[in-house]
Formats: C-alpha cells, sequence, structure tokens
C-alpha cells in the first residue's frame, strides 16, 4: 500500500507538471504575434503674407500592425487637436487639413485597435 501510494504520488506530480507544460504551451501559441508598428510624423507650415501661418500634421508608417490603424495628429495648444482619417496603408502619407495655430502646435500620430 506505500509503495503504491508514493508511485501514485509522484505520477501525480508528473501529471500536473506535465498538464503545467501543454497549458503553458497552449497559451503561447494562442497569443498573436508581436508585430511591430513603425510610423513618423512632421509638422508642415505654409506662409502666408498679412496673415497668419497655416499648419498641418502628416504621417507615414513603414509598417503597420496587422490589427493597427494610425492618424496624423496636430496637437493644438489650447485648442481641439486635429487628425488626419485613420489609415492602415505603409509608405504613404497622410494628412490633418491644414489650419492656424495661434498659440502653438505640435505634431504626432495616434496608434489604435482596428
Amino acid at each position: 500500500m506505500l509503495k503504491n501510494k508514493a508511485i501514485a504520488q509522484k505520477l501525480g506530480s508528473v501529471m500536473v507538471a506535465g498538464l503545467m507544460v501543454l497549458t503553458a504551451g497552449v497559451a503561447m501559441a494562442a497569443a498573436p504575434a508581436s508585430a511591430a508598428t513603425d510610423c513618423k510624423s512632421w509638422r508642415s507650415q505654409e506662409v502666408i503674407n498679412f496673415a497668419p501661418d497655416k499648419f498641418r500634421a502628416g504621417a507615414s508608417c513603414t509598417e503597420i500592425a496587422g490589427d493597427r490603424k494610425v492618424r496624423a495628429q496636430l496637437n493644438m495648444n489650447n485648442a481641439p487637436d486635429k487628425y488626419s482619417s485613420y489609415f492602415t496603408t505603409e509608405n504613404k502619407s497622410y494628412y490633418t487639413s491644414w489650419t492656424t495655430c495661434l498659440s502653438g502646435c505640435t505634431h504626432g500620430y495616434q496608434v489604435a485597435t482596428v
């Protein structure tokens, strides 16, 4: 009886360890591959004589993960930000509309889930 109990405990430990390894393997296989999203943004300026200059933000990505979408953002100081439409096309530039930045503005981009 004692010998069978010891064997049963060892067998149980081996089964639990095997189940843990199997579960970890399934969890790793179910996780999506981590694809990179590699983008850049910039700000363009249009100089207008005798009027405030206009600005817009642009963004372009050399790589966009399959479950992501991106848009250019003109970060407006003391005003609502401006955005381009979302895009998933790589190696193409997208822009916000032209606007004046009376209190200043910077550029950037946003990445969202599709």
